[in-house]
Protein backbone atom coordinates (compact mmCIF):
# COMPACT_ATOMS: atom_id res chain seq x y z
CA UNK A 1 0.00 0.00 0.00
CA UNK A 2 2.83 2.32 0.89
CA UNK A 3 4.46 1.57 -2.47
CA UNK A 4 1.30 2.54 -4.37
CA UNK A 5 1.01 5.80 -2.45
CA UNK A 6 4.61 6.63 -3.37
CA UNK A 7 3.92 5.93 -7.06
CA UNK A 8 0.77 8.08 -6.91
CA UNK A 9 2.72 10.94 -5.34
CA UNK A 10 5.38 10.71 -8.05
CA UNK A 11 2.71 10.79 -10.76
CA UNK A 12 1.11 13.85 -9.20
CA UNK A 13 4.50 15.59 -9.09
CA UNK A 14 5.07 14.80 -12.78
CA UNK A 15 1.62 16.13 -13.69
CA UNK A 16 2.29 19.25 -11.63
CA UNK A 17 5.64 19.85 -13.33
CA UNK A 18 4.45 19.31 -16.89
CA UNK A 19 1.64 21.59 -18.02
CA UNK A 20 1.58 20.43 -21.66
CA UNK A 21 3.76 19.63 -24.67
CA UNK A 22 4.55 21.60 -27.82
CA UNK A 23 5.37 19.61 -30.96
CA UNK A 24 7.73 21.75 -33.03
CA UNK A 25 7.85 21.67 -36.86
CA UNK A 26 11.45 20.37 -36.82
CA UNK A 27 10.21 17.20 -35.08
CA UNK A 28 11.22 18.00 -31.50
CA UNK A 29 8.82 17.85 -28.55
CA UNK A 30 9.18 20.53 -25.86
CA UNK A 31 7.80 19.96 -22.38
CA UNK A 32 6.24 23.14 -21.05
CA UNK A 33 5.94 23.51 -17.29
CA UNK A 34 4.01 26.01 -15.25
CA UNK A 35 7.35 27.35 -14.06
CA UNK A 36 8.36 27.99 -17.68
CA UNK A 37 5.15 29.94 -18.27
CA UNK A 38 5.56 31.98 -15.06
CA UNK A 39 8.82 33.42 -16.44
CA UNK A 40 7.06 34.94 -19.45
CA UNK A 41 5.85 38.53 -19.51
CA UNK A 42 2.08 38.69 -19.01
CA UNK A 43 -0.31 41.13 -20.66
CA UNK A 44 -3.89 41.97 -19.70
CA UNK A 45 -6.82 41.44 -22.04
CA UNK A 46 -10.59 41.37 -21.68
CA UNK A 47 -13.31 39.06 -22.96
CA UNK A 48 -17.08 39.26 -22.97
CA UNK A 49 -19.00 36.00 -22.72
CA UNK A 50 -22.52 34.84 -21.96
CA UNK A 51 -22.78 33.75 -18.37
CA UNK A 52 -25.61 33.42 -15.83
CA UNK A 53 -28.20 34.76 -18.26
CA UNK A 54 -26.24 37.88 -19.23
CA UNK A 55 -22.99 39.12 -20.69
CA UNK A 56 -20.01 39.20 -18.38
CA UNK A 57 -16.78 41.08 -19.00
CA UNK A 58 -13.70 39.41 -17.59
CA UNK A 59 -10.09 40.53 -17.36
CA UNK A 60 -7.34 37.99 -17.86
CA UNK A 61 -3.57 37.97 -17.74
CA UNK A 62 -1.69 35.79 -20.17
CA UNK A 63 1.01 35.30 -22.80
CA UNK A 64 0.42 36.45 -26.40
CA UNK A 65 0.36 33.04 -28.06
CA UNK A 66 1.87 33.61 -31.51
CA UNK A 67 5.06 35.48 -30.45
CA UNK A 68 5.60 32.87 -27.73
CA UNK A 69 5.21 29.94 -30.16
CA UNK A 70 7.53 31.64 -32.65
CA UNK A 71 10.15 32.01 -29.91
CA UNK A 72 10.24 28.21 -29.55
CA UNK A 73 11.23 27.52 -33.16
CA UNK A 74 13.01 29.19 -36.05
CA UNK A 75 11.16 27.01 -38.58
CA UNK A 76 8.03 28.15 -40.43
CA UNK A 77 4.67 26.61 -39.61
CA UNK A 78 1.25 26.91 -41.21
CA UNK A 79 -1.29 25.38 -38.82
CA UNK A 80 -1.78 25.18 -35.07
CA UNK A 81 -3.45 22.02 -33.83
CA UNK A 82 -4.55 21.97 -30.18
CA UNK A 83 -5.51 18.85 -28.24
CA UNK A 84 -6.99 18.56 -24.76
CA UNK A 85 -6.68 15.67 -22.31
CA UNK A 86 -10.36 14.84 -22.91
CA UNK A 87 -9.68 14.41 -26.67
CA UNK A 88 -11.13 17.71 -27.86
CA UNK A 89 -9.26 19.14 -30.85
CA UNK A 90 -9.11 22.51 -32.62
CA UNK A 91 -7.10 23.61 -35.65
CA UNK A 92 -6.30 27.18 -36.74
CA UNK A 93 -4.35 28.46 -39.70
CA UNK A 94 -1.55 30.72 -38.51
CA UNK A 95 -3.00 33.62 -40.55
CA UNK A 96 -6.19 33.45 -38.48
CA UNK A 97 -4.18 34.32 -35.38
CA UNK A 98 -2.14 37.39 -34.47
CA UNK A 99 -0.52 39.03 -31.45
CA UNK A 100 -3.83 40.52 -30.29
CA UNK A 101 -6.37 37.72 -30.63
CA UNK A 102 -4.75 34.59 -29.18
CA UNK A 103 -3.53 34.18 -25.59
CA UNK A 104 -2.40 31.55 -23.15
CA UNK A 105 -4.28 32.74 -20.05
CA UNK A 106 -2.60 32.15 -16.66
CA UNK A 107 -4.72 34.41 -14.45
CA UNK A 108 -8.39 35.38 -14.25
CA UNK A 109 -8.51 38.69 -12.44
CA UNK A 110 -6.05 38.27 -9.57
CA UNK A 111 -6.58 34.52 -9.34
CA UNK A 112 -3.83 32.27 -10.65
CA UNK A 113 -5.17 29.41 -12.76
CA UNK A 114 -4.26 25.79 -12.06
CA UNK A 115 -2.63 23.57 -14.70
CA UNK A 116 -6.07 22.20 -15.56
CA UNK A 117 -7.57 25.67 -15.98
CA UNK A 118 -4.77 27.30 -17.98
CA UNK A 119 -6.72 28.40 -21.04
CA UNK A 120 -6.07 29.08 -24.67
CA UNK A 121 -8.34 32.02 -25.46
CA UNK A 122 -9.09 33.25 -28.97
CA UNK A 123 -10.77 36.60 -28.55
CA UNK A 124 -12.29 36.70 -32.05
CA UNK A 125 -14.16 33.47 -31.39
CA UNK A 126 -16.85 32.49 -28.93
CA UNK A 127 -16.05 30.49 -25.80
CA UNK A 128 -16.61 27.14 -27.54
CA UNK A 129 -13.34 27.78 -29.43
CA UNK A 130 -11.38 28.24 -26.17
CA UNK A 131 -9.58 25.32 -24.57
CA UNK A 132 -8.36 24.26 -21.14
CA UNK A 133 -6.94 21.00 -19.77
CA UNK A 134 -4.41 21.23 -22.59
CA UNK A 135 -2.48 18.12 -23.58
CA UNK A 136 -0.42 19.48 -26.46
CA UNK A 137 0.03 22.07 -29.18
CA UNK A 138 1.27 20.96 -32.60
CA UNK A 139 2.93 23.41 -34.99
CA UNK A 140 2.29 21.85 -38.39
CA UNK A 141 4.39 22.81 -41.37
CA UNK A 142 3.35 22.64 -45.01
CA UNK A 143 2.56 19.03 -45.95
CA UNK A 144 3.93 18.27 -49.42
CA UNK A 145 1.35 17.34 -52.06
CA UNK A 146 1.86 15.24 -55.15
CA UNK A 147 2.33 17.04 -58.43
CA UNK A 148 -0.92 17.57 -60.38
CA UNK A 149 -1.95 15.45 -63.33
CA UNK A 150 -2.85 18.50 -65.42
CA UNK A 151 -1.71 22.14 -65.31
CA UNK A 152 -3.92 24.59 -67.19
CA UNK A 153 -2.83 28.04 -68.27
CA UNK A 154 -4.36 30.63 -66.02
CA UNK A 155 -6.80 32.91 -67.84
CA UNK A 156 -7.48 30.73 -70.87
CA UNK A 157 -8.14 27.67 -68.73
CA UNK A 158 -10.40 29.50 -66.27
CA UNK A 159 -12.42 31.12 -69.04
CA UNK A 160 -12.87 27.78 -70.77
CA UNK A 161 -14.31 26.40 -67.52
CA UNK A 162 -16.91 29.15 -67.39
CA UNK A 163 -15.31 31.62 -64.98
CA UNK A 164 -15.95 35.27 -65.85
CA UNK A 165 -12.74 37.29 -65.55
CA UNK A 166 -14.19 40.60 -66.73
CA UNK A 167 -15.32 41.62 -63.24
CA UNK A 168 -11.73 41.51 -61.99
CA UNK A 169 -12.59 39.14 -59.14
CA UNK A 170 -13.09 35.39 -58.84
CA UNK A 171 -15.06 34.10 -55.87
CA UNK A 172 -13.56 31.02 -54.21
CA UNK A 173 -16.85 29.15 -54.68
CA UNK A 174 -16.65 29.64 -58.46
CA UNK A 175 -12.98 28.72 -58.55
CA UNK A 176 -13.60 25.49 -56.63
CA UNK A 177 -16.76 24.37 -58.41
CA UNK A 178 -15.95 25.46 -61.98
CA UNK A 179 -12.16 25.54 -61.98
CA UNK A 180 -11.53 22.35 -59.98
CA UNK A 181 -14.90 20.58 -60.05
CA UNK A 182 -14.86 20.21 -56.25
CA UNK A 183 -17.05 21.33 -53.35
CA UNK A 184 -14.21 21.35 -50.82
CA UNK A 185 -10.48 20.80 -50.57
CA UNK A 186 -7.05 22.21 -49.76
CA UNK A 187 -5.91 24.95 -52.12
CA UNK A 188 -2.16 25.38 -52.63
CA UNK A 189 -1.03 28.90 -53.59
CA UNK A 190 2.46 29.89 -54.78
CA UNK A 191 3.39 33.53 -55.30
CA UNK A 192 6.03 35.20 -57.44
CA UNK A 193 8.51 35.05 -54.55
CA UNK A 194 7.95 31.27 -54.37
CA UNK A 195 6.21 31.40 -51.01
CA UNK A 196 3.49 28.81 -50.49
CA UNK A 197 0.28 28.69 -48.51
CA UNK A 198 -2.20 25.86 -48.05
CA UNK A 199 -5.73 27.03 -47.19
CA UNK A 200 -8.85 24.93 -46.87
CA UNK A 201 -12.07 25.71 -48.68
CA UNK A 202 -14.60 26.29 -47.25
CA UNK A 203 -13.28 26.24 -43.67
CA UNK A 204 -10.69 29.01 -44.03
CA UNK A 205 -11.36 30.90 -47.27
CA UNK A 206 -15.07 30.51 -48.04
CA UNK A 207 -15.51 34.27 -48.42
CA UNK A 208 -12.15 35.08 -50.06
CA UNK A 209 -11.69 36.12 -53.68
CA UNK A 210 -8.94 36.38 -56.26
CA UNK A 211 -8.71 40.04 -57.27
CA UNK A 212 -7.02 41.23 -60.46
CA UNK A 213 -5.17 44.54 -60.43
CA UNK A 214 -4.72 46.96 -63.35
CA UNK A 215 -1.71 44.95 -64.59
CA UNK A 216 -3.64 41.70 -64.74
CA UNK A 217 -1.98 40.26 -61.64
CA UNK A 218 -4.01 38.20 -59.18
CA UNK A 219 -3.96 38.46 -55.38
CA UNK A 220 -5.81 36.47 -52.71
CA UNK A 221 -7.99 38.80 -50.63
CA UNK A 222 -10.19 37.60 -47.73
CA UNK A 223 -13.35 39.45 -46.75
CA UNK A 224 -12.67 42.33 -44.36
CA UNK A 225 -14.70 40.56 -41.64
CA UNK A 226 -12.68 37.33 -41.97
CA UNK A 227 -10.35 36.22 -39.20
CA UNK A 228 -7.85 35.34 -41.93
CA UNK A 229 -5.42 38.20 -42.56
CA UNK A 230 -3.02 37.97 -45.51
CA UNK A 231 -0.10 40.36 -45.86
CA UNK A 232 1.09 40.83 -49.44
CA UNK A 233 4.50 41.75 -48.03
CA UNK A 234 4.94 38.89 -45.55
CA UNK A 235 2.63 36.06 -46.61
CA UNK A 236 1.49 35.94 -50.23
CA UNK A 237 1.95 38.47 -53.01
CA UNK A 238 1.08 38.07 -56.69
CA UNK A 239 -0.13 34.49 -57.26
CA UNK A 240 1.43 32.51 -60.10
CA UNK A 241 0.21 28.98 -59.30
CA UNK A 242 -2.90 27.39 -57.70
CA UNK A 243 -3.49 23.69 -57.16
CA UNK A 244 -6.32 21.65 -55.69
CA UNK A 245 -6.09 17.90 -56.01
CA UNK A 246 -5.03 16.69 -59.44
CA UNK A 247 -5.60 20.02 -61.24
CA UNK A 248 -3.54 23.22 -61.18
CA UNK A 249 -3.52 26.62 -62.89
CA UNK A 250 -0.34 28.45 -63.87
CA UNK A 251 0.27 32.03 -64.98
CA UNK A 252 1.65 31.96 -68.54
CA UNK A 253 4.69 34.06 -67.65
CA UNK A 254 5.55 31.63 -64.82
CA UNK A 255 6.13 28.56 -66.96
CA UNK A 256 9.85 29.39 -67.08
CA UNK A 257 9.84 28.84 -63.30
CA UNK A 258 8.30 25.35 -63.20
CA UNK A 259 11.42 23.87 -61.62
CA UNK A 260 11.35 26.47 -58.83
CA UNK A 261 7.64 25.83 -58.23
CA UNK A 262 8.37 22.09 -58.08
CA UNK A 263 11.10 22.66 -55.45
CA UNK A 264 8.85 25.00 -53.49
CA UNK A 265 6.11 22.37 -53.32
CA UNK A 266 8.61 19.56 -52.66
CA UNK A 267 7.49 17.41 -55.58
CA UNK A 268 9.21 14.15 -56.30
CA UNK A 269 10.12 15.28 -59.82
CA UNK A 270 13.62 15.38 -61.22
CA UNK A 271 12.75 15.60 -64.91
CA UNK A 272 13.85 18.31 -67.32
CA UNK A 273 10.75 17.91 -69.48
CA UNK A 274 6.98 17.99 -69.30
CA UNK A 275 4.34 17.64 -71.98
CA UNK A 276 2.23 20.29 -73.67
CA UNK A 277 -1.07 18.64 -74.63
CA UNK A 278 -2.85 20.18 -77.64
CA UNK A 279 -4.37 18.32 -80.54
CA UNK A 280 -1.35 16.08 -80.04
CA UNK A 281 1.20 15.58 -77.26
CA UNK A 282 4.30 17.74 -77.71
CA UNK A 283 7.43 17.38 -75.58
CA UNK A 284 8.91 20.70 -74.38
CA UNK A 285 11.92 21.50 -72.21
CA UNK A 286 11.12 22.61 -68.65
CA UNK A 287 11.57 26.39 -68.60
CA UNK A 288 10.72 26.76 -72.28
CA UNK A 289 7.58 28.78 -73.03
CA UNK A 290 5.44 27.29 -75.85
CA UNK A 291 4.79 29.47 -78.86
CA UNK A 292 1.09 28.60 -79.09
CA UNK A 293 -0.85 28.71 -75.83
CA UNK A 294 -4.63 28.51 -76.09
CA UNK A 295 -7.66 27.35 -74.12
CA UNK A 296 -7.34 23.83 -75.48
CA UNK A 297 -3.86 23.06 -74.19
CA UNK A 298 -2.37 22.16 -70.84
CA UNK A 299 0.75 20.67 -69.29
CA UNK A 300 1.43 17.16 -68.03
CA UNK A 301 4.51 15.48 -66.54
Amino acid sequence: MRKYRLILCLLLIIIELSAFQVYLPEGQVKEITKEDLSKEKLVSFTTIRDKDGGQKEETWQGIPLIPWLNSLTSNPWQNLQIESNDNFMLTFHRLELDDNNAYLALKLGAEELSEYNIRLIFTRYRENAWMRNIRCLRLLNFIPVTKPKQIYFWEKGLQKNGIDLKSGAIAMKDLMQKGFGLESGDLIFVDEQFRKLCLNYPREIADASLFMDSRGQYFLVPESSSALKISFENDLSRIIYIQCGAIAYLAEDAIENMEKIARTLEWDWQGDYLYLIKAEKQKIKAGEKPMDINADCWLEF
